[in-house]
């Protein structure tokens, strides 16, 4: 089983013209965090939102799960309507639910998605009781019994959560697992840069990042030279995946570079697209897949959901 760790969030999305962008004061194409009064604001100004659990991680568990692989997810809501939503969604989906109730009144964490006719997602998210995630909550007999640990680095900021992915890639690796991190975002990375290569270094075997993720993660003025400098930087990762947009993703694995085309899709949406991504090539490693047939549902994953609005993809994947 791939076990999947994150932010535990109920999406809000809605299409939108341009110029709404200026008109609400938000960040084009980046993930905002932001505070409940704020989150409820963007709130009012959804016209006709549509509602799904979300969350980097718990997407991407999902999509192993779509895909035919074994995945549960790790977070942690608070008991109300969107914290039971989010729960049943995690059930619905054929997923391991090991989701937890936060004790206090937080509220289940919520993402105002907004979706420009270019296909750009600008996020707004507030975190509610996700973020409170601590090493007490782990499901420490599932990651024990795990393949993969999958962290998503959008949840490294609290020292509470910090302490509960180092506790569990801790456990993942005395159990014989192996441990993923998805770099998530450049202020992520500009945040917790230091912290970020610190774990990398010691616990991480795969690494998920794109290519400004990773430039800013090495502050290196190149994608090859970033390359470079992870390679002899990051000698204990076993694997680097790197998406280019557009020009596809690189695959840096014993000093070698494996590079693979895009599939090419019309962009609706691009909510998604590193998460599902990410769930095509770990569902390629838990089933024993060559890197190029792992890049493959990789890419293939990541244009199935960037063709429609939203993280839970109607049409049949072929």
């Amino acid at each position: 089983m791939i076990i999947c760790i994150g932010n535990a969030l109920v999406d809000s999305l809605q299409t939108i013209e341009e110029e709404v962008i200026e008109k609400l004061s938000l960040n084009k194409a980046r993930m905002t965090l932001v505070d409940k009064e704020r989150s409820n604001y963007l709130l009012d100004n959804m016209p006709n939102p549509t509602y799904a659990a979300g969350g980097s991680a718990a997407n991407t568990a999902y999509w192993i799960s779509q895909l035919g692989g074994s995945a549960g997810f790790i977070g942690k809501v608070s008991d109300d309507k969107l914290g039971n939503q989010f729960k049943n969604s995690i059930s619905d989906s054929g997923l391991k639910d090991l989701t937890v109730f936060e004790s206090d009144d937080k509220q289940t964490g919520l993402c105002a998605i907004f979706i420009t006719p270019d296909g750009e997602r600008t996020m707004n998210t507030y975190l509610g009781a996700g973020e409170y995630l601590s090493k007490e909550d782990l499901n420490e007999k599932e990651i024990e019994k795990g393949q993969i640990l999958y962290m998503e680095g959008y949840l490294w900021d609290k020292p509470s959560s910090k302490d509960a992915f180092l506790h569990a890639s801790s456990i993942n690796i005395d159990s014989g697992g192996k441990n993923a991190i998805t770099l998530s975002d450049v202020f992520c990375v500009e945040a917790h840069r230091e912290s970020f290569i610190d774990l990398i270094k010691e616990n991480i075997h795969y690494v998920f990042c794109n290519e400004d993720e990773l430039n800013s993660l090495t502050l290196q003025s190149s994608t090859n030279e970033s390359f470079k400098y992870f390679e002899e930087n990051f000698p204990k990762v076993q694997e680097l995946i790197c998406t280019l947009g557009p020009d596809g993703a690189v695959v840096l694995k014993n000093g070698e570079r494996h590079s693979f085309e895009a599939t090419e899709t019309k962009v609706i949406d691009k909510t998604g697209a590193g998460d599902f991504f990410a769930a095509g090539y770990l569902y390629g490693l838990q089933k024993g897949l060559s890197i190029d047939e792992s890049a493959n549902f990789a890419n293939k994953s990541a244009a199935h959901v960037i063709s429609e609005i939203g993280v839970r993809p109607k049409r049949k994947f072929n």
